[in-house]
């Protein structure tokens, strides 16, 4: 079967680099419009909301559930959860990757590996706090309280409030980043991702479609591994060269100056036979 490939292109350097000790102190530009508050994160309620979303028809009917499935006395503040939990983990629609990747595959792991990204991905401050911030400390070590004063001083340009500087720091350990150590640091956690979630989302960003070829370069720009909690770029090249190997994807070549890998299925063939690693 003859299927059409091409170079896929996408524009940014890499940023990725060793792991180091701290982080770099340098200021982090937020993006336009930005605000300068932190939601709390539900995390267990994300992983209810993807389960109930395969018994709705449209993001209306999903939103009607969760008000009346959430725990909170309130329904005020039911509803503005249901509201937050389909911006973060439905802003690519009710069928979106999320429910797209349980009904597949029926793995909590991966959906909440896949969950993570997409947090992160559709909340700024947070991601770029896990893939600028957090991402050059080693696991294991402990994050003092400075590391997100500095982190939020720096991306939103003034003196953060304790309030926020206590969310971001409870979302993390929600999404299972730091874990508190009572009377010391935060220690930074692994988060073991799934090989799976690394494949599918590079499916599902790059590939969705129609099969591509992606220069690792890329690929790496985009912090979605970052996301997942990989620490090293040797480590996603690892799980391409197994991918190959195991032929869940079209090829993954090293050669010179070539680093890239080729999918062989659309994202929607992917899911439907339930590749996985």
């Amino acid at each position: 079967m003859n299927m059409k490939i091409d170079t896929y292109s996408l524009f940014g350097q890499n940023d990725a680099s060793d792991a180091v000790a701290a982080p770099a102190a340098q200021p982090i530009r937020r993006g336009a419009g930005a605000k300068k508050t932190i939601s709390d994160l539900h995390f267990p309620e994300a992983i209810l909301a993807v389960k109930e979303s395969t018994a709705c028809r449209n993001l209306k009917e999903l939103q009607t559930c969760l008000v009346s499935r959430l725990g909170q006395n309130s329904q005020e503040t039911r509803l503005r959860y249901a509201r937050f939990l389909i911006r973060w983990f439905f802003a690519d629609g009710l069928d979106g990757i999320a429910r797209k990747a349980w009904v597949a595959y029926q793995d909590e792991k991966i959906l909440t590996d896949i969950l993570r990204y997409l947090y992160l991905a559709n909340e700024p401050v947070m991601g770029v706090c896990m893939s600028d911030c957090l991402f050059p400390i080693e696991f294991g070590m402990r994050v003092p309280p400075s590391v997100f004063d500095r982190f939020l001083s720096n991306h939103y340009g003034g003196v953060p409030t304790k309030k926020t500087t206590q969310r971001l720091k409870s979302n993390l350990m929600r999404l299972g980043v730091l874990e508190r150590r009572p009377g010391e640091d935060d220690e930074l956690v692994a988060l073991n991702p799934s090989k799976t979630s690394l494949l599918l989302l590079t499916h599902h960003i790059f590939a969705s479609a129609e099969p591509r070829t992606i220069e690792l370069r890329n690929l790496l720009a985009n912090p979605f591994w970052k996301y997942l909690g990989f620490k090293r770029e040797d480590e996603v090249r690892a799980v391409f060269r197994e991918a190959d190997a195991a032929g869940c994807i079209g090829k993954y070549v090293v050669a010179d100056q070539l680093d890239q890998v080729t999918t062989c299925l659309t994202l929607d063939a992917f899911l439907s036979k339930r590749v996985r690693l």
